[in-house]
């Protein structure tokens, strides 16, 4: 099996779901990061953290849907990066046979 330009894209779209999947954890562990922060901001207050979640209970349903869309984006890419390292593989092997 010889190396086609199909193997190129493949290796193109292998670098860019590698930047993807650091991209993405990099946003969940930022988003990780701000939670904490506001629970310990929160801590020593009772009332303010109850009335503040009621107001923007909207907004927090959907920054935790934002949420979960972006952890099913990083396993997805890191399964993505894991077939492109077998189908890339899959190249490699074929070289070596010919």
């Amino acid at each position: 099996m010889h190396k086609d330009s199909f193997f190129y894209i493949l290796k193109d779209r292998l670098e860019y779901a590698n930047d993807y999947a650091k991209d993405c954890s990099d946003w969940l562990r930022s988003v990780e990061f701000q939670d904490k922060v506001d629970k310990e901001f929160h801590k020593n207050k009772i009332v303010l953290p109850l009335l503040l979640k009621l107001i923007n209970l909207p907004t927090s349903i959907i920054r935790y849907c934002r949420y979960l869309r972006g952890t099913y984006n990083y396993y997805r890419a890191l399964k993505e990066v894991e077939v492109l390292k077998v189908e890339l593989k899959k190249y490699d092997q074929g070289n070596k046979n010919v």
